[in-house]
């Protein structure tokens, strides 16, 4: 009786799918207990098969672990079920393991591909067409499903057997026995012939919207209203591919099936199908060149994105919505720019940004700083439940399964509980957490920035610079105070030959054997990108009573230290203008809203990895300007250390020096290296409180890196300046490259001399530019001289009781700076830091 209640539980149209999924899964555990291996094998083996399909359906836990408990439970039952006592529920078993292999996440794809194949035809020795004609069926569609997802051997003859399964198959489910079954093969089958490779292309398009159009005339709104906007999707796809008929009454075709999709696939309820079925509606009017109609289904598909997040309930779906994203935000900047609308070209350029944070943030699961564990545990719960009825609601209409002829009444969903919720979840965020962490709405959901918000970061002095590099070409937008918004656009030859530019650049960098080379080459490789970006062009849209520039890199324009672009006149960029730059205008915009304090007290992190000598130098020559430090050296520097004393401590400023390093595959661990094994993550660093600072110095080698090899543009906006900007800071200064050892500490010392003196009352990024002029134009006199009076006396401390190696030590030092009348003139030696913030 168990048994049976669960199978029920499993099938249940009513209340939460997930919900029933745990209480058949719960069911089929307590009816194991009786059912055992020992006392009833053959029931035992049969329960073991229902809930590897339980565990397979299952909604809630990790999608990639219930499978593998699927597998698991099939291995099991196959103890029992073997094809010589019992061939049919040995095939039936058969057939369940080879649809988890098909869906399974971990492991190789294609073996487990190969491994569907394989068990499906051993099933089909028993399961013939003659004897178990229904199961035959099941398997062969689970055979053709295989065949079309399957990465070994021949794609085109994958399909075609693909579409021969798909035919058998329909054998058996009939329009008349089993029409719900029957319009799920059509529907199948349309997709195979839509992504077929032999035959006539027009023809099988033919074939497929023949096929499409039987699905639907059991797949109706009435009755079916998932399946029916679904179909309706893969109609939207097929007629705008179609080569038979009038090209423009195609486009029609497929314009209204997608808009007829929608009807069902709301950005609310089912985010992922709105996702990709507005982008190709955008699409449609976009190439058709009807800017206003394509803003608008964009617009719908970027709702979508930021609804999707919360269905993707594993990595592998969030990353699916990103990538299916960033097309659709290139093409709704470049729609809204047609429409001569540059103002929210830049709002969604913001958006996007905006996105990737809160993407990065889900996966974190940040918690609220400065609230009570019970508020912690309130949110959670509200969260979960907005989750779930977005769950409930997607199964509810994936399950309308009834086929009553006297169904008249069109089904429409009720959204009313999930708006219900999501206000609920919205309200309590505004009341139980804003007051305490004003920035935590950020980390939830996208809060897009008006360009009134983005125009007042701007004053009559202060301009923005803007990129953005879409699949096009490259975009510049230049906003100031007193005059519109100006756009530069270059050509897609340009914005081809800037990626083959930054290619070269990045096999440079990485290459030991180069690596020479490419410090050589830097000044030759800024001016190339100056001249490919055409920055001179850009700068004459500047109004010309701007002194400060306001910099916001897209893509890997992060890597690149802008601000040392030559321009006319022998100059860089940074002679012309105060640079500063930012991750966004949002963040740029929190941080403005915090207070300056003082530099007065210092918290440094000094050479924990113990090998990097000067750091040591560095930190103790600095650390004797401020009034109060709190330095962690060395082995001390353990990330529980480091941790537990940041958030103790009530400093202005943050000194790291130390290694550091971004990851691509995974953002949250890109890290400052501590003592080893640990680091500091910038998952941690997001959970940091620095309300009180400042200022964050990462004097360590490509901190502000965000992905140079593997130019990655869905990660463009996160990297550890705008996590330490986040976590509160106010300025953060990284460096963009591996840096050389002593022009560092030159920098960093004369750096602080200028912040810290009294007699001025400069910014960060100033004080930066100044100290970098300072150093280029250093004569190799001058810093002898430096050297003398500001390194010299420390090296006592650097070399205890050995005034030998210190005298050795420092004679190596002078050899290097008279190495050249300008040793440090080499772009390499003082343009890797830049400014981020105020």
């Amino acid at each position: 009786t168990q048994n049976t209640l669960a199978n029920v539980y499993c099938e249940r149209i009513r209340g939460d799918k997930a919900e029933n999924l745990e209480k058949a899964i719960a069911i089929y555990t307590e009816a194991l207990k009786v059912r055992t291996f020992d006392a009833f094998p053959w029931q035992w083996a049969g329960t073991q098969n229902t809930l590897a399909n339980a565990y397979r359906e299952r909604i809630r836990g990790d999608k990639a672990e219930n499978l593998e408990k699927a597998i698991a439970i099939c291995t099991e039952a196959l103890k029992v079920r073997t094809f010589e006592a019992f061939p049919k529920g040995w095939a039936e078993t058969q057939n369940t393991l080879a649809n988890v292999y098909c869906e399974r996440i971990r492991g190789d794809k294609a073996e487990n591909l190969e491994k569907a194949i394989a068990i499906c035809t051993e099933a089909l020795k028993v399961l013939t067409f003659e004897a178990f004609p229904w199961q035959w069926a099941n398997t062969q569609n689970t055979i053709a499903i295989a065949y079309r997802s399957r990465i070994r051997g021949d794609k085109a003859e994958n399909i075609e057997q693909s579409i021969t399964a798909y035919k058998e198959a329909l054998k058996v489910r009939t329009f008349e026995a089993f029409p719900y079954d029957w319009a799920l093969i059509q529907s199948n089958l349309a997709n195979a012939y839509s992504e077929r490779i032999r035959g006539d292309k027009a023809e099988n398009i033919e074939k497929a919207i023949t096929a499409y159009k039987e699905a639907l005339k059991v797949r109706t709104f009435e009755a079916f209203p998932y399946d029916w906007a679904f179909t309706q999707s893969n109609l939207t796809n097929a007629y705008s591919e179609r080569i038979r008929g009038d090209k423009a009454e195609n486009i029609e075709k497929a314009i209204t099936a997608g808009t007829e999709a929608l009807k069902v696939f709301t950005f609310e309820a089912f985010p992922q199908n709105c996702l990709r079925t507005a982008a190709v509606l955008g699409t449609l009017h976009y190439d058709q060149k009807q800017w206003q109609p394509a803003t608008e289904a964009y617009h719908t598909a970027i709702e979508a994105v930021e609804n999707a997040r919360l269905e993707a309930l594993n990595p592998q779906s969030r990353q699916e919505v990103l990538a299916n994203a960033i097309e659709v935000f290139d093409r709704i900047v470049q729609a809204y720019l047609n429409l001569n609308q540059p103002e929210k070209a830049l709002e969604y350029i913001e958006r996007s940004k905006g996105r990737n944070l809160v993407e990065l943030m889900t996966q974190k699961g940040l918690k609220p700083q400065g609230v009570s564990q019970e508020t912690i545990d309130k949110l959670a719960k509200l969260k979960q439940q907005v989750v779930n009825e977005q769950i409930r609601l997607q199964h509810q209409s994936i399950n309308q399964k009834l086929m009553r002829s006297d169904n008249l009444t069109p089904y429409v969903q009720d959204h009313s509980y999930l708006k219900e919720y999501q206000q609920e979840l919205d309200t309590f965020i505004t009341e139980n957490i804003t007051p305490y962490d004003p920035n935590f709405n950020l980390t939830q959901k996208v809060q897009p920035i008006p360009f009134k918000d983005i125009k007042s970061l701007t004053d009559n002095s202060t301009c923005l610079l803007q990129w953005d590099l879409t699949g096009e070409n490259i975009l510049a937008f230049i906003v100031s105070a007193n005059e519109p918004v100006k756009v530069w656009q270059s050509s897609e030859k340009d914005r081809n030959k800037l990626i083959d530019n930054a290619n070269n650049y990045r096999q440079l960098y990485y290459s030991e054997a180069e690596k020479k080379e490419w410090i050589n080459q830097l000044p030759d490789l800024l001016q190339t990108f100056a001249d490919t970006l055409h920055i001179n062009e850009i700068i004459s849209l500047i109004p010309e009573t701007c002194q400060r520039l306001i910099i916001i890199p897209h893509w890997f324009l992060h890597i690149f230290p802008l601000h040392a672009f030559p321009i006319d006149n022998n100059r860089i960029l940074q002679d012309k203008y105060d640079i500063q730059y930012a991750p966004s205008c949002q963040l740029l915009q929190i941080t403005k809203q915090r207070p300056l304090n003082q530099l007065t007290n210092l918290f440094a992190i000094q050479n924990p990895t113990k090998d990097l000598i000067f750091t040591d130098l560095e930190v103790n020559i600095i650390s004797t300007l401020f009034k109060k430090k709190e330095i962690i050296a060395k082995d001390n520097a353990t990330e529980s250390t480091v941790t537990t004393q940041i958030k103790a401590s009530e400093s202005h400023c943050y000194h790291f020096s130390c290694h550091g390093g971004f990851n691509p595959n995974n953002p949250l661990e890109s890290a400052l290296l501590l003592a080893k094994p640990d680091q500091l993550t910038l998952g941690e660093i997001f959970e940091l409180n620095l309300k009180k600072s400042r200022l964050v110095v990462l004097s360590a080698c490509e901190t502000g890196l965000i992905d140079l090899k593997s130019i990655s543009v869905s990660n463009e906006y996160i990297g550890l300046p705008a996590g330490f900007l986040f976590a509160g800071s106010s300025s953060v200064i990284s460096s963009l490259w591996t840096v050389s050892d002593l022009s560092t500490s030159f920098l960093m010392m004369k750096l602080y001399e200028i912040l810290l003196d009294n007699t001025q009352n400069i910014s960060v990024p100033i004080a930066l530019k100044t100290a970098q002029n300072w150093l280029r134009n250093l004569s190799s006199q001058e810093g002898i001289q430096y050297l003398e009076t500001r390194i010299k006396p420390n090296l006592n401390q650097l070399y205890p009781n050995k005034p030998k190696s210190a005298e050795r030590f420092y004679k190596g030092l002078v050899k290097r700076l008279n190495s050249a009348e300008y040793p440090f003139e080499n772009p390499f030696y003082w343009a890797a830091f830049i400014a981020s913030g105020l």
